[in-house]
């Protein structure tokens, strides 16, 4: 496990990026936080944006004015210069607040309200305002590895298969309580994959498989399941975890198992881990990429782990 920092300085300035549209926000999240930084004597910016793109443009806009040193908005100017970066919101919000904070080596804290919060729950278990609150509060952070796949950072995991698939399911249900839901969930989730041959090369090992899921992580959670709950998530490599043709119906038991933590893996599903990750062929697939579904375009899909590092309150 990665080593716990503290932020250092007397003078703390947050920049809170607030996503309305996510499945479980309430204002008072907003009312919590700036209740409790105000409470510490420190100063916060909010941005409220409309879109995941106006987010992104936001987010970057932050960037320019850290680098700069200086701000075109006296608003933001004179809470003197920012110190890290909070994403109220889901896996996606978080995602975009996360790229500016590995750019301005920034530390990043996340308070959940989507709908499944994998990365939340990597970081401070359950999703708990309270909790979450206190951590981006405290100034306790850590580094972890960031990711990229089709050109695009990631922070907990990106899938094929399986888990889209099991994603794309979640979203018109209610999130399974017990095992049995969860069990239900993954037989119709793989029955949906259509298999085909794989040609998957981590690092110098090359091989060919036909697989129901791969499924690549940075850190356990993905698609509200714990698939690699001993991720080690600073020492640049990822955990790369995919079938060797298993029988559809043998996700049933295999996400009931994992939903309970007491899946391990062996012959029929593996665990590798690597640096480098190529997969092919991939056109028209869909990559799940920290809780977003993206069409995939190219027939090679590269995941690497590379040299940066981002700072989380955990």
């Amino acid at each position: 496990m990665p080593r716990s920092r503290h932020q250092k300085g007397s003078h703390h300035h947050f920049v809170i990026f607030t996503n309305r549209k996510a499945a479980g926000f309430q204002a008072r999240y907003i009312r919590k936080l700036t209740d409790a930084i105000k409470k510490r004597g420190a100063y916060y910016t909010v941005f409220e944006p409309d879109s995941a793109m106006n987010l992104y443009k936001q987010a970057r806009q932050v960037r320019s004015i850290v680098q700069q040193r200086a701000s075109s908005d006296p608003s933001v100017a004179r809470r003197g210069e920012i110190t890290s970066l909070v994403a109220i919101g889901g896996d996606g919000t978080f995602n975009l607040v996360a790229r500016a904070g590995v750019e301005l080596d920034l530390p990043v804290g996340v308070i959940p309200c989507g709908r499944i919060n994998n990365i939340a729950r990597a970081l401070l278990g359950e999703p708990d305002l309270d909790v979450a609150v206190k951590k981006v509060v405290q100034g306790d952070y850590r580094k972890f590895d960031v990711g990229t796949a089709a050109d695009q950072a990631f922070f907990g995991s990106v899938g094929l298969g399986f888990v889209p698939h099991l994603a794309a399911e979640l979203a018109d249900r209610k999130i399974p309580r017990w095992g049995i839901g969860w069990s239900q969930a993954g037989a119709k989730a793989a029955a949906g994959v259509a298999v085909n041959k794989t040609v998957i090369k981590i690092d110098a090992f090359r091989f060919e498989v036909t697989p129901v899921m791969i499924s690549i992580h940075l850190l356990p959670w993905a698609a509200g399941l714990p698939f690699s709950p001993t991720s080690l998530t600073n020492d640049g490599m990822a955990e790369v975890i995919f079938d060797m043709g298993t029988k559809l119906g043998d996700f049933s038991s295999f996400t009931r198992m994992i939903y309970r933590k007491k899946y391990l893996y062996g012959t029929d599903i593996r665990l590798f881990r690597g640096k480098v990750i190529t997969i092919q062929p991939t056109k028209g697939q869909t990559l799940y990429l920290d809780g977003e579904l993206i069409p995939l375009p190219a027939n090679i899909l590269s995941v690497t782990v590379g040299d940066r590092q981002v700072k989380m309150f955990c």
